[in-house]
């Protein structure tokens, strides 16, 4: 009784066994599973992807604001490998014996229903006969396998057999793409980071993290600069950086959008800009000058101050206290800054608001005086915003695309032809029947038949 019981459960394990393989081996479970990877691809593309403002709680329980780095993804494409995996496996026997154990022997009748086929005689004996056969087709780049059928000689011939790789190359390769993406998402990284000019950073904030992480190295913002054509037109966006290391430069680099910097498998791209700051400058009478910085925030189409907008100086004897109220950038190409500023000499002994007087709006370059003393916008401090990605699974992925290249090319591009030739005897010699099949045009046999025919040196007389 405990046999059958143990018999049965094995009879279960192996159906469930046997059916699993047969699900990963089907051509409409490999179809099924690739609609649905690019109905998520499309959804990946279409919902805005680790958004900067709180996604919608669906949306985001459900991993589409992070599609590609979602658990369902990635189980998704482990089932297209096991799919992939199990279809060339079902396939490979039938793959090896066609290449390198096929069924030589065929009957005149089997070869004169194939693709092409021809009879022709020659006045010598079978075994020379075949011997000339295959030496013109080895001749002709095919690989050549001979069978004894009888008193018969049975010749096989294939050409371009590499072709039949093709698919296997092409399967290994989605799985090694499938590989690198996966080690990219456990081993790599990416967020996001902003840089003033003349300011350097060390850290980043992950994508959907609000928690900074070590870069490993500092990078230094030098300058940003939009260029322009003659029109005025912006034509590139480019952030000129230094890399770091215990105050070492050790990498430096002038990117923009597609031209990143890479250093120690880290690269960064750029993707945003903006105002950081401005730095007023005031000038005393007696020609001193002093640096005043203000820190920015965006507000609408113009900037505030962030934190506190008053800044204090000391210069040539006399204390300033300097107020910007705001940046406006008009809609003007490229745009002119103006800061609106008031001033005061009185603070903070007098905090009366008649002490303060209003400069107004002052443009880049344009100075307003006040008690002798000229104040200026001086500079706009831009920033630059990068995507700090790290994937060293890239390589893999690459390697994936050319062996993906390669499988495609043998399956599309490398002509596979098959030749089937009987030889038997006959009154007067030999009868030879040959046949041919592959993808290509019939017709494009014709030059094989004639190799042949030459090849005999008999008399050829088609029948």
């Amino acid at each position: 009784m405990a046999d059958n019981l143990q018999t049965e459960e094995g009879r279960q394990e192996t159906g469930l066994l046997e059916a699993l393989w047969n699900f990963f081996g089907s051509m409409k479970t490999a179809i099924t599973l690739l609609l649905i990877l690019a109905a998520a691809s499309i959804l990946g593309t279409v919902i805005e992807q680790n958004p900067m403002s709180t996604p919608n709680p669906v949306l985001r329980a459900l991993d589409l604001t992070n599609v590609y780095h979602s658990h369902w993804y990635g189980f998704l494409l482990t089932l297209i490998g096991i799919n992939l995996v199990v279809c060339s496996i079902k396939r490979l026997r039938s793959t090896w014996r066609q290449l390198y154990a096929p069924n030589v022997q065929a009957e005149d009748s089997a070869i004169a229903k194939m693709q092409r086929s021809q009879k022709f005689t020659a006045a010598q004996s079978v075994e020379s006969a075949a011997g000339q056969v295959s030496s013109a087709l080895r001749k002709g780049s095919y690989r050549v396998m001979e069978a004894d059928a009888g008193g018969d000689k049975a010749i096989y011939a294939i050409k371009g057999g590499l072709s039949l790789w093709g698919p296997y190359l092409t399967h290994a390769s989605l799985l090694i793409i499938f590989a690198g993406a996966i080690l990219g998402n456990l081993l790599g990284f990416r967020g996001y980071v902003t840089i003033a000019e003349g300011q350097s950073v060390s850290t980043y904030y992950p994508d959907r993290s609000d928690k900074e992480a070590n870069l490993g190295f500092q990078v230094l913002l030098k300058k940003f600069e939009v260029k322009r054509d003659s029109a005025g037109n912006p034509t590139a966006y480019e952030s000129s950086l230094v890399i770091y290391n215990d105050d070492k430069p050790l990498a430096r680099k002038v990117i923009d959008v597609n031209h990143p910097l890479s250093y120690r498998g880290v690269s960064l791209y750029q993707i945003d800009y903006g105002v950081a700051g401005i730095m007023m400058k005031v000038t005393a009478p007696n020609g001193e000058t002093a640096d005043v910085p203000f820190e920015l925030a965006p507000r609408g189409k113009a900037y505030v101050i962030a934190g506190e907008p008053f800044r204090q100086i000391d210069l040539a004897g006399k204390t300033l206290t300097l107020f910007v109220r705001n940046l406006d950038m008009p809609a003007t190409d490229p745009p002119t800054p103006m800061a609106n500023v008031m001033v005061n000499d009185r603070l903070p002994e007098y905090k009366g608001l008649d002490a303060w007087k209003r400069l107004g709006y002052l443009e880049m370059g344009n100075a307003a005086e006040y008690k002798g003393f000229k104040i200026s916008l001086d500079r706009v401090v831009e920033y630059t915003g990068l995507t700090v990605n790290r994937n060293p699974g890239l390589p893999v992925v690459y390697s994936g695309f050319v062996l993906l290249m390669l499988g495609v090319f043998l399956s599309f591009y490398v002509t596979r032809s098959i030749m089937r030739v009987r030889v038997s005897p006959s009154a007067k010699g030999a009868s030879i029947t040959a046949g041919a099949m592959g993808r290509v045009e019939s017709s494009a046999f014709d030059r094989d038949f004639l190799r042949l025919k030459e090849a005999l040196k008999g008399v050829g007389n088609d029948s």
